[in-house]
């Protein structure tokens, strides 16, 4: 499946969910699915073989598994989505998924997309959402920040316009040059468009 996706000229990679917790209590390292499974592991590994990136999507508490794949295959781009889903905005979940964040960005294959950070029945909120930005543009670097809409979904919080003006607004101290690349030079080198 994976050769013949390769197969296509716009193809640049995949988006693959593996089994995630619905919680970090309820974690079974190894299952069949997570990123611990060998048989996920061998899939996986055609990623290199076939020039194809991943864009991975797992809640915070995954990200030091992730970080274990970046390392087993430092030959493969990965994007990280919707900025880990820092879920837990209480002081002790943003330290927890800043962590998991940090330890995924020692991984120079591995980048993020700045999206999708609001939160399930809460209004879109401006300096909390500008907090997480803020935090992982400073943990992963200008250099490997992309940013990402998820819209239709993010438009159940916010509208498309007041999200783009919003993400300006807070990276409005990034040079236009760093603004540039986070707005769609670093996208268009990932994705080799």
């Amino acid at each position: 499946m994976i050769a013949a996706q390769a197969g296509f000229p716009l193809v640049r990679g995949i988006r693959s969910k593996p089994v995630t917790a619905p919680s970090p209590d309820r974690m079974t390292p190894g299952a069949p699915g997570t990123m611990q499974d060998e048989r996920w592991l061998r899939g996986f590994a055609l990623l290199e073989k076939y020039r194809l990136s991943w864009d991975l999507r797992v809640p915070f508490w995954h990200l030091g598994e992730a970080a274990a794949v970046a390392r087993a295959f430092p030959e493969t781009p990965i994007v990280l989505n919707h900025t880990g889903f820092p879920w837990d905005r209480s002081e002790e979940g943003l330290r927890a998924w800043r962590h998991g964040m940090e330890v995924l960005a020692q991984k120079p294959n591995v980048h993020v997309k700045i999206s999708e950070f609001g939160l399930r029945d809460s209004a879109w909120d401006y300096q909390s959402n500008r907090r997480v930005v803020l935090d992982a543009l400073a943990i992963f670097g200008i250099e490997r920040a992309i940013f990402a809409t998820n819209f239709p979904v993010a438009g159940l919080r916010i509208g498309y316009d007041a999200l783009v003006a919003a993400m300006s607004r807070m990276v409005s101290h990034l040079s236009p040059e760093d603004r540039d690349r986070f707005f769609w030079k670093n996208a268009k080198a990932f994705y080799r468009l």
